[in-house]
């Protein structure tokens, strides 16, 4: 059974939080990597997801210093280290969303990101990520 899109950005999502909770916990000694988390929430194989998912999920980790750098000027009062690390996955994958894998328009990777964190977060936080996406997205 084919994921909509909506799945598939949560899935990117928590692979994403997944990793940066890894990181923030420098835990070296990991049960799985993001391949398999990435082919376990897919409910199939690495090779067969998404190319979509694997893309986003790959850029928004290996380019993540890049992307902090790109948020930092934006963040008015704020360190990126001290937002919360859901925030940090949403804002991640919605600049890469926009920069690297696909040029989509910025008020849908915009409103992904605010309905993901309205959901999952709350909505002081939608409201924050909407502002910074807004000033970073260009």
């Amino acid at each position: 059974m084919a994921l909509s899109r909506n799945q598939l950005h949560y899935i990117i999502m928590t692979v994403i939080y997944d990793e940066l909770v890894d990181f923030s916990t420098s835990n070296k000694s990991r049960e799985r990597d993001a391949r398999e988390l990435i082919s376990e929430m897919c409910g199939q194989p690495y090779e067969e997801v998404d190319d979509f998912v694997k893309n986003m999920v790959i850029v928004s980790l290996s380019k993540y210093g890049i992307i902090r750098d790109a948020y930092v000027p934006f963040l008015k009062n704020w360190k990126w280290e001290r937002l919360p690390l859901l925030t940090q996955a949403i804002l991640l994958m919605s600049y890469s969303h926009y920069y690297f894998v696909e040029k989509s328009d910025k008020r849908v990777v915009i409103n992904i990101a605010v309905s993901l964190a309205k959901k999952y977060i709350d909505i002081k936080q939608s409201q924050f990520i909407n502002a910074i996406l807004d000033g970073v997205i260009n």
